[in-house]
């Protein structure tokens, strides 16, 4: 837009005046002016804005599992799929992993709480680019982080015929309180039913689509409800917020994280979603330009809070398109912290 306009009509780098723009194009420039301050101010807000109050502690820990892979077989792990040139650049993070943990106080749950620990794994979209080797060894490290409960939000599949993948990967993880997962939009442009199918019934994993499911474990409950709208079932009720003194964690899982007023509607403390992949490439500076949804790149990946629910958006372990870039792929946990007054942690 700015060569068009300085360099040729009306040339504004060569004596033209703005004046002299057809109107269509003057209608144009203003949407791009308002973009642009658009993605500036919200750049801006994303670097100052501080931490919902209920993070008391976040770490990463980054490793690069395609450095692995070189050192042990002297390349990465690439299958056959579509778009392997974009998995081999050279800036790629496609292949280093950020395990995030992030610390979350809930201050109505009593200290046999203190502690629990849940990872979530989304986004996987299996195309046969990104090799099986790659999410087993993923798989590895979320044993790693010992959870009480794995949560899997969505994207499971891109290329159906790799649904077989899906119990060598996912069916081996272990969390003693449960293993519970929802579809994503990519899901549904496939087989849906298929894919709950194996999901179920070879990998071992719980279905919550459209339902709230209650797991128990140590005089504990964990009441989880999934969300796949607005591509498939229906928006779940939680029961209502029981009494004070009851123990029982509130859990939405939603693919996208424009389901978030839906969540605090439901009372959850904790909502876990992904689906804008941080915006998988990000520029320096600005950050994420684009992701798919209706609030733009406000909720591309982080923490969020709002009336008592906080929100999780991973930026999910792959992509369609194995290009990643300022922009790593994410493995989501959280430990839970409790009580009525906590110290904040850098």
């Amino acid at each position: 837009m700015i060569l068009w306009i300085g360099c040729w009509r009306p040339g504004v780098f060569f004596g033209g005046t703005f004046d002299e723009m057809a109107w269509p194009l003057k209608v144009y420039a203003t949407l791009c002016a308002v973009g642009l301050a658009s993605l500036v101010l919200n750049s801006l807000w994303r670097r100052v804005r501080p931490a919902p109050v209920s993070i008391v502690r976040h770490e990463r820990r980054i490793i690069d599992l395609g450095e692995e892979w070189r050192q042990r077989i002297g390349d990465l792990p690439i299958g056959s799929g579509r778009h392997q040139s974009l998995a081999r650049l050279s800036f790629n993070q496609a292949f280093q992993i950020d395990i995030s943990t992030r610390t979350v106080h809930i201050p109505h749950l009593s200290e046999v709480w203190d502690g629990f620990t849940i990872v979530q794994w989304t986004d996987l979209h299996l195309t046969g680019t990104v090799d099986r080797t790659w999410f087993q060894r993923v798989a590895e490290l979320t044993a790693e982080c010992d959870p009480d409960l794995l949560v899997c939000t969505g994207d499971l599949i891109d290329e159906m015929s790799l649904v077989s993948w899906l119990p060598d990967i996912l069916g081996p993880m272990h969390a003693p309180v449960g293993r519970l997962f929802i579809l994503g939009n990519h899901d549904w442009h496939q087989q849906p039913e298929r894919i709950r199918d194996v999901m179920v019934n070879e990998a071992g994993w719980t279905d919550v689509a459209s339902r709230t499911v209650a797991c128990k474990a140590d005089g504990r409950q964990v009441l989880v409800a999934g969300n796949e709208t607005p591509w498939l079932g229906d928006e779940p009720e939680m029961p209502e917020t029981p009494a004070p003194g009851t123990d029982s964690l509130r859990l939405a899982l939603s693919h996208t994280p424009d389901n978030f007023p839906w969540a605090i509607r439901q009372d959850a403390d904790l909502m876990f979603a992904g689906h804008n992949h941080g915006g998988q490439v990000c520029l320096p500076l600005i950050g994420p330009v684009y992701s798919p949804s209706r609030h733009g790149v406000r909720f591309a990946s982080g923490a969020f809070a709002r009336d008592g629910t906080t929100m999780l958006v991973s930026r999910g372990l792959s992509g369609r398109h194995p290009l990643r870039v300022l922009c790593r792929p994410e493995l989501v946990r959280v430990i839970l912290k409790t009580g009525a007054s906590h110290e904040t942690m850098a």
